[in-house]
């Protein structure tokens, strides 16, 4: 088994392998890429699209049964307040019982960035065996990294042309939950169904999704249930338009109590522009988005403006910058919406945060958001009770809304982190009083 000890000596072999592997995926043997790794990567709460824009000689399948390498990602923390990644290779097909592992480090003071790049190279470095052993290992070559004046590489993904689900992946989920004490109970159902398709000119989105959840509550004389129901079905189809540009069309149907809807139908195409290419989109990105759509509303409950039906048009442009840089993570969103035939009805949200490294051992945190609106044309005529504004049984009036969060962390001591002790890790066997 092969150790990485640190992610300083993955980064050295970086100028080595880390070109000439990437650039292999711009000219494979086969235009569809059919010489290329399989590759099931099993990476919990891994930064999975960056990984697949910077590792582009394998092919990525969704069942390790597809795979001739299954790729294993676990962490654990060290005695530093760091991280162990160990990467476990596990070698299938023609590669059975060719398995491996690789191991790096990260400290406290490394931001996320700083983490899935060291994790970028040694996944590279521990696939590159296997690659040297397809018909695609005779195009890989020690080289250079060769990189535009932004650092970036660019490549273009190679995608098999000979897929029988055409890119299409179909997801299910259904949650129940179940609470009881004495005088209060909870019961709740939700479930989804999505159908997904990316390629490099188009990214369409289709699900539905339901949700119910009823708390009961015995009081002094009598008993009181609040039921909230909620239901979506959305689409959305996004065309590419070189390297900055989307044009797409959505559409929705959404019925909810909460907000009195008993349907509300909606319809609008779109326009966004990057101003950085959409290949550095898991680094930065700063987009401009214009909407407009037409919407037919049915209502449960008459509406403060007395309506039960109501068909309106609205508009909308949406702005938003993210960065994450080795010096850590930020996002500035703003959004600014209102309907065509009143003006003054319309809404403006602004979101930020930033978690930054000011200094070694030191993270700052900010995080805050606030909505100006004016636009709830939805809320029933009918006041609401006391019981509904307690239980939030409907949507309450309202002209703004904000949260503000901040938080630092600080850490010093040993720079030496690369001891992992997992003992009394798994429960806490009794001790909890003890320790």
């Amino acid at each position: 088994m092969t150790k990485v000890m640190g992610s300083a000596l993955a980064g050295s072999l970086a100028v080595l392998l880390g070109a000439g592997v990437a650039g292999a995926a711009q000219a494979p043997r086969e235009p569809n890429g059919a010489d290329l790794l399989r590759v099931f990567l099993d990476c919990g709460r891994c930064d999975d699209e960056y990984l697949r824009r910077e590792i582009r000689f394998v092919n990525y399948v969704r069942d390790r049964r597809d795979a001739q390498v299954h790729v294993l990602v676990t962490r654990e923390g060290t005695g530093g307040g760091g991280d162990a990644w160990t990467l476990h290779f596990y070698g299938g097909d023609e590669f059975a019982g060719m398995d491996d592992e690789l191991v790096f480090y990260t400290s406290q003071d490394d931001t996320d960035d700083s983490e899935r790049r060291a994790l970028a190279q040694t996944l590279r470095l521990g696939l590159v065996r296997y690659a040297a052993r397809t018909p695609l290992g005779q195009e890989l070559a020690v080289a250079p990294r060769r990189t535009n004046a932004l650092g970036v590489r660019p490549v273009a993904n190679a995608q098999p042309r000979d897929d029988p689900w055409n890119f299409w992946v179909f997801r299910t989920r259904l949650n129940m939950f179940f609470d009881a004490e004495e005088r209060e109970s909870t019961r709740s159902l939700s479930g989804s169904v999505s159908a997904n398709r990316d390629t490099d000119l188009w990214r369409m989105r289709v699900g539905f999704f339901t949700n119910y959840r009823e708390d009961t509550f015995e009081l002094t004389d009598s008993t009181f249930s609040n039921a909230r129901r909620s239901s979506s079905l959305d689409a959305r189809f996004v065309k590419s338009v070189g390297e900055h540009v989307g044009i797409g069309f959505g559409g929705s149907a959404i019925s909810s109590n909460f907000r009195n809807q008993a349907l509300t139908l909606r319809g609008a195409p779109a326009v966004e522009y990057n101003f950085f290419p959409y290949s550095e989109s898991t680094r930065r990105q700063f987009t401009v988005t214009y909407t407009a759509g037409y919407n037919a509303f049915r209502y449960i409950e008459p509406t403060i403006f007395d309506e039960l039906e109501e068909r309106r048009a609205n508009h909308a442009v949406q702005s938003s910058f993210v960065a994450n840089e080795p010096w850590g993570e930020s996002e500035l969103t703003m959004e600014f919406s209102q309907f065509l035939d009143r003006p003054d009805q319309r809404r403006l949200v602004l979101y930020g945060e930033i978690d930054i490294r000011l200094f070694r051992g030191f993270f700052l945190r900010l995080d805050a958001d606030s909505s100006f609106i004016g636009d709830q044309i939805y809320l029933p005529r009918r006041d609401a009770t006391d019981a509904e504004i307690l239980v939030r049984q409907r949507q309450l009036a309202t002209n703004y809304e904000w949260q503000f969060r901040i938080g630092f962390t600080y850490s010093f001591g040993s720079i030496f982190n690369n001891v992992v002790n997992s003992r009394f890790a798994g429960s806490s066997g009794g001790f909890t009083r003890a320790f």
